[in-house]
């Protein structure tokens, strides 16, 4: 079966404590970033992320081989 390259970040990767197990995969970091942040608005009641935040999310995120 052939594999594709997503993008795979997870609540735990950012804040390891938080007991958040949220997390996605998608094909691009964009995807990523509004899948997050709209999961941010909901369960974390964060509407405007800070930049050092935005960084976190961005350095936590992998790639990941998915077999499609």
């Amino acid at each position: 079966m052939p594999s594709k390259q997503y993008r795979k970040l997870g609540c735990l990767d950012v804040n390891p404590t938080g007991g958040c197990a949220f997390e996605v995969r998608a094909e691009t970091e964009e995807e990523v970033m509004r899948l997050v942040a709209d999961h941010a608005k909901h369960a974390h009641k964060m509407d405007n992320p800070a930049p050092e935040m935005v960084k976190k999310i961005k350095g936590a995120m992998k790639s990941v081989s998915v077999t499609v």
